[in-house]
């Protein structure tokens, strides 16, 4: 670690403590002796992290249902359109464009700590999302499911959206969970 806070010009202390959250908050494993290594993702988790976020996103739409600028949810639908699919679809810009539709839902709910809760949930999300770029049929079942969410969203219809944000959900965790189970848990070592 000497080497990493010398070259950020940190003490090691504040290091300490930010590792130590991260372990906390399940990012990081800490392994004495051998270093500090980027949490492994299993079956369980992944899944349990999905039908937490489930619950609460597809709460979020129900609520911000109708409450959206039409000029806002328009832009997006016009930007999701604009992408060309098939075999040369550009998968990292499409769930680019996919994350913006859930961060709209969550900026547009007005209880506060439930966008909290499920903005502490985005940081887990992010260690997915290159798994999941490397899963063409997941990038685009989701880009059609973001297409639909916002029409609910447009239309102010609550049900449609949450019961349309858990169906998102449940078929994103299984394109995912078949991910792992043919790559096996990720472990990825983090070098300080």
């Amino acid at each position: 670690m000497e080497p990493f806070t010398r070259r950020l010009g940190l003490s090691r202390t504040p290091v300490r403590e930010a590792i130590l959250r991260l372990e906390k908050e399940g990012f990081v494993e800490i392994h004495p002796r051998l270093g500090t290594l980027v949490s492994r993702l299993d079956l369980r988790q992944i899944r349990e992290m999905y039908q937490v976020r489930s619950l609460l996103e597809g709460a979020a739409a129900r609520q911000v249902a109708g409450t959206i600028p039409a000029s806002r949810i328009a832009a997006l639908e016009e930007e999701l359109r604009s992408y060309t699919l098939g075999e040369n679809a550009d998968l990292k810009a499409i769930s680019q464009s996919g994350v913006k539709v859930h961060r709209l839902i969550v900026e547009s709910c007005e209880n506060r700590v439930l966008a909290g809760v499920i903005e502490s949930l985005h940081e887990h999300f992010r260690r997915f999302r290159s798994l999941s770029l490397e899963i063409p049929a997941k990038v685009l079942s989701s880009h059609q499911d973001h297409l639909v969410i916002l029409d609910a969203l447009k239309r102010g219809d609550g049900e449609a959206a949450e019961r349309l944000i858990h169906a998102h959900f449940e078929r994103a965790v299984r394109f995912l969970l078949d991910a792992v189970v043919s790559h096996g848990p990720l472990h990825i070592p983090v070098t300080l």
